[in-house]
């Protein structure tokens, strides 16, 4: 193992695999798709094996009776022509289904995505030097024990159960043939199902080992990791979106805040800025909520809909505008200013429970 494999001990980021499913990289076992493969076989031949046993008798019965029948003018072959590949391709339906149980273990593995990168050309890949690599590799060892275990155990099934049926196949020469394509399908569906448990088995654990592959191949050297992140932070884009986010999560937040305000402070069009006063947070006044031109208009709105009192104060909105941060208590210098503000709200308020 190289010094570079050794030191990528970081887990792969998000970026990282993104990149790497657009580029078609993901942990497949190909034995999980032969299972599924072989799964799909069993479902269309014993939902679908006595249709197609029978129909494929027709077909051929149907078509030599037309063709012997009669001389066939060129107009006849073309009709027939046409027959056999429609009657061909309605036999063969269920068979064509097959391929659909290995397109759904892919799926099933990776989810759904679609990818050109795998089958681009790329003439790094017939390197020799990277070829005999590959032949040497943890992969090609895993993948060779793999084979010969599988190609021994599923050997063996088949032995055992061909024994068990070795006394009765020399009667299959006195039996009518249907009967002895029942007898076959019979075995042939034993031993497949047979098969498939094998399989399990082994497609179980080469998916965990593929993904174990996968990740491990996927890890980061810690240089690698900085790397990523100042490229993501050094992207506008990436800065833009991030800003984006930030004043909108910051102006929701606010305008939340708007109608527990005591006062809203207008310039009156351009500026809003809502002031509350609580005792027990402080001894002075604070800023809940400002903005300016479309941003002022909708805290104006806020506060005309909890009924909150909307002020009219060219230059103290100017000056807490500009000089006082979201929940900053107001300076003192303002403190009269805004005195008399709370004071004239209050008393319409008083004014408005008296009533």
């Amino acid at each position: 193992m190289s010094d570079q494999e050794q030191d990528k001990t970081e887990q792969p980021t998000s970026r990282r695999r993104e990149l790497a499913r657009q580029d078609g990289n993901f942990a497949v076992s190909r034995e999980l798709s032969t299972l599924f493969v072989i799964i799909g076989s069993l479902v269309v031949l014993y939902f679908c094996g006595v249709w197609i046993v029978t129909g494929a008798a027709e077909f051929m019965q149907q078509s030599l009776s037309r063709i012997f029948s009669r001389e066939l003018t060129v107009k006849d072959v073309s009709g027939l022509f046409g027959h056999i590949t429609f009657k061909f391709f309605l036999i063969m339906v269920p068979v064509l289904l097959i391929p659909v149980f290995g397109a759904v273990s892919y799926i099933i593995q990776n989810g759904f995505s679609l990818s050109g990168k795998p089958i681009t050309p790329d003439f790094k890949k017939i390197n020799p030097v990277s070829g005999v690599k590959k032949l040497f590799s943890i992969n090609a060892v895993v993948e060779l024990v793999k084979s010969i275990l599988k190609i021994s155990i599923l050997t063996y099934v088949v032995y055992v159960n061909v024994a068990k049926e070795w006394s009765t196949m020399p009667f299959l020469m006195e039996m009518e043939t249907i009967g002895s394509l029942t007898y076959i399908a019979k075995v042939s569906f034993t031993i497949m199902t047979k098969t498939v448990w094998v399989l399990l088995l082994i497609a179980m654990i080469d998916y965990a080992f593929q993904r174990w592959n996968f990740e491990k191949g996927l890890r980061m050297t810690k240089e690698e990791v900085k790397e990523e992140m100042k490229e993501m932070e050094g992207d506008p884009n990436v800065k833009a979106r991030i800003k984006s986010i930030q004043r909108e999560m910051a102006r929701k937040r606010m305008m939340q805040d708007v109608p527990t305000a005591d006062v809203v402070v207008t310039n009156p069009t351009h500026l809003a800025v809502a002031l509350k006063y609580d005792k027990s947070r402080g001894d002075a006044p604070i800023v809940v909520a400002k903005g300016a031109d479309l941003i002022a208009e909708k805290i104006r709105e806020v506060a005309r809909k909890h009924r909150v009192p909307v002020v009219e104060n060219k230059p103290l909105a100017r000056t807490l505008f500009k000089g006082v941060e979201i929940g900053k208590e107001i300076p003192v210098s303002l403190y009269k200013a805004v005195a008399e503000i709370l004071a004239y709200v209050y008393r319409l308020k008083t004014g408005a429970r008296a009533n």
